[in-house]
């Protein structure tokens, strides 16, 4: 998984590009009869290579933002329950994720994460904030998770940041 940590990324800024042609073609609204929908990173993994730029992986965050508000403002209004949250997972930037809630006892259960496997404890300080430190501009609500990962006596952390429908 880790191979291309050595490597040096070339062409950064084209495949930047074609990451956002392919997050504009992200089509929401599609699955309204499940319980949820939910959308990846549509590229390879370069976007959270150490040798990637940090200005490529904040226009990244812009972006996906920017796409998440764009489908809050596109919400069908004859849906029942309907909630929109981005996720960037920091630093692992290609599992971030746009999530489309249309449960509303699926998205209550879904923030509950306590158990021997995962974790996630809320990051409460008012000084942490991923949009500050990247000085991203939105509108958006945000909330901080510290995600625990046990696996098989392996533990990793990691920073999840939501947007959107979250308060």
């Amino acid at each position: 998984m880790y191979y291309f940590y050595n490597k040096k990324i070339r062409g950064q800024r084209r495949k930047l590009n074609t990451l956002f042609k392919n997050i504009d073609r992200i089509i929401p609204f599609r699955n309204t009869d499940s319980d949820y929908e939910h959308f990846h990173v549509p590229s390879s993994m370069f976007i959270q290579s150490p040798k990637t730029a940090g200005r490529i992986k904040t226009a990244f965050c812009q972006k996906w933002l920017e796409k998440t508000l764009d489908i809050i403002r596109k919400k069908p209004e004859n849906l029942p329950f309907c909630k929109v949250v981005a996720l960037i997972d920091s630093p692992n930037y290609w599992s971030s994720q746009i999530i489309i809630f249309y449960s509303q006892s699926y998205y209550n259960t879904f923030w509950d994460r306590d158990d021997s496997f995962q974790s996630w404890e809320a990051l409460e300080s008012k000084e942490q904030s991923f949009v500050k430190l990247r000085n991203i501009k939105t509108t958006l609500f945000e909330k901080g998770y510290m995600e625990i990962i046990n696996d098989e006596g392996h533990r990793e952390k990691a920073t999840l940041w939501f947007y959107g429908d979250i308060n």
